[in-house]
């Protein structure tokens, strides 16, 4: 699983570097992201800008990481999510549990006006 991670302040950002999640990658997405959550932060933004293509299984992984972000106190949404990806997740009807942001600095200022609100 290709990624780059960085640090915003208690934000941790994530930039998924893979064309497509599919029942293939999902596996270790779904790694990926419970070692972030468990050892990483208390916030994280997922950047899907470059993902082209997901299936039932890349989106599982994604709400795997919502249920474990959730049951350890902590925040997972998303940024920059392609119009296939978007249409899926509508048809799902995950656009209520799926928090997404159009751009990774309006997720940024909303995520860090948030933790000034607390």
């Amino acid at each position: 699983m290709r990624f780059d991670k960085e640090r915003v302040g208690d934000i941790v950002v994530v930039r998924v570097r893979e064309k497509q999640l599919t029942s293939h990658e999902a596996p270790e997405m779904k790694t990926v992201l419970l070692k972030l959550i468990l050892e990483e932060g208390e916030v994280f933004l997922l950047n899907l800008k470059e993902v082209e293509r997901i299936d039932s299984t890349g989106l599982g992984s994604f709400l795997f990481g919502i249920r474990q972000a959730d049951a350890h106190g902590k925040e997972m949404v998303f940024c920059e999510i392609q119009s296939k990806v978007q249409f899926l997740i509508r048809i799902a009807h995950l656009q209520d549990v799926i928090e997404v942001y159009d751009t990774e600095e309006e997720a940024l200022k909303n995520l860090q006006k948030e933790d000034v609100d607390k």
